[in-house]
């Protein structure tokens, strides 16, 4: 893919954030214990699991700003689940944000970082989509693991987002 425009971009916000949503209210019905219990082969458990890829969409949007990372000072394993949904709202209000403002050139502009000590030049438009992309496979994970311990997502197919957008009813 030689890019992807603005437009695009938005488009991947909000799927994400109605997908998120969905996650976030169905891991409201489980048990702390629940949220957990070492229950995945990827970051232990159901709240390991989200905590990692909330935390991957924040580090991503904080790089396209040109904030530091280690500005992070988030003690997220010991975040409690509400401050999780809380935490996720802040995210995308920061993404949102920051798409509505950014120019196509700025989307387009290189972003000089490092990942896992590796110093890279991306960018920021692949950086967004690398974070929106990512939690698409995570929540896939989640899919199986909380369906596993009895409390399985809705469909999380685009579709029925974009049909509910305009207007259309979804069962």
């Amino acid at each position: 893919m030689d890019t992807m425009n603005k437009s695009s971009l938005i488009v991947l916000h909000n799927y994400n954030d109605y997908a998120n949503n969905l996650l976030l209210d169905t891991a409201a019905k489980m048990t702390a214990e629940e949220l957990t219990r070492k229950s995945s082969p990827s970051h232990d458990s159901v709240m390991g699991l989200i905590i990692h890829f909330i935390v991957c969409e924040y580090s991503f949007i904080l790089r396209c700003n040109g904030t530091p990372l280690e500005s992070i000072n988030e003690d997220f394993d010991n975040f409690s689940f509400g401050q999780i949904q809380g935490f996720f709202a802040k995210v995308s209000a920061l993404r949102k944000d920051y798409l509505e403002s950014a120019s196509e050139e700025t989307l387009d502009e290189i972003v000089h970082l490092s990942i896992r000590s590796r110093p890279l030049a991306l960018p920021r438009w692949q950086m967004l989509a690398q974070s929106l992309l990512q939690s698409i496979h995570h929540r896939g994970e989640l899919s199986i693991v909380m369906t596993q311990l009895g409390y399985p997502l809705p469909t999380l197919d685009p579709i029925i987002q974009f049909i509910k957008e305009s207007g259309q009813e979804w069962e």
